[in-house]
């Protein structure tokens, strides 16, 4: 799928990149509790999503210290698209905390999050799209990081009844305009996840590789690795 990035982590309101890498092993969704359905006002990219004056975009120089890896919202037409804002390796700051510890950060593992850019509630068009998006970037990250079980897909409210989030009540007070719920959600990603290469023979020694570049000199293929890793994604490089 099509992410646009936008990379905070060098923001100065990032203040969780001191923790280090996150092994991903769940997934908290959100939304954001207010009517401004359009991207760009979390997300700093002006070319594809257009210009936020007021610089109050997650990790921008007037925005509050919340910073998750990615959001879903409108571009520059009504369609919904998926941003990414920070390595999926690098704990974010999404969730909070509740009394048995938070999501954000779970000694060297955490959970990738996202927000959904909710409008008025009543766009029933635009919550379909938007949540038909969310499912299918959740699918790809299951797809990317196997250590994300089904089960581990989990609404902010969701978390924090596990006792590892703050008390928020998002996005049920979104799903439950439309009869829907987090078990709803999770059906639409599973529904995205069943591949054969999902569930492989037991004991089989099958596995896959994705090529994305081949370069004539070492130097060229460390750099294009480089900007692979700041993105989230592991890699190495290999003679051929």
């Amino acid at each position: 799928m099509r992410i646009i990035t936008a990379m905070q982590n060098k923001s100065d309101k990032y203040v969780n990149g001191r923790l280090g890498n996150i092994t991903p092993i769940g997934i908290v969704v959100h939304s954001t509790g207010c009517n401004n359905p359009y991207a760009k006002r979390y997300v700093n990219a002006p070319d594809e999503l257009g210009e936020n004056y007021y610089q109050n975009w997650f990790g921008g120089k007037y925005s509050n210290d919340v910073l998750p890896h990615g959001v879903i919202g409108k571009g520059k037409t009504d369609a919904p698209v998926v941003c990414q804002i920070l390595p999926f390796n690098l704990p974010c700051q999404g969730c909070g905390s509740g009394p048995k510890g938070s999501y954000n950060w779970l000694n060297g593992k955490g959970f990738i999050q996202f927000e959904i850019c909710e409008d008025d509630l009543k766009d029933e068009k635009y919550f379909n799209a938007a949540f038909d998006l969310a499912a299918e970037f959740c699918a790809c990250l299951m797809a990317q990081y196997p250590t994300i079980k089904l089960e581990d897909i989990v609404s902010h409210k969701e978390a924090n009844a596990r006792g590892y989030a703050s008390a928020h009540g998002d996005p049920e007070n979104w799903l439950n305009n439309y009869k829907k719920d987090m078990n709803w959600f999770r059906d639409k990603v599973a529904a995205l996840r069943k591949y054969p290469e999902d569930n492989p023979e037991e004991g089989s020694d099958i596995f896959y590789k994705v090529q994305v570049g081949a370069f004539k000199y070492r130097e060229n293929a460390e750099a294009y690795l480089e900007k692979l890793r700041d993105a989230g994604f592991d890699g190495f490089i290999t003679k051929g």
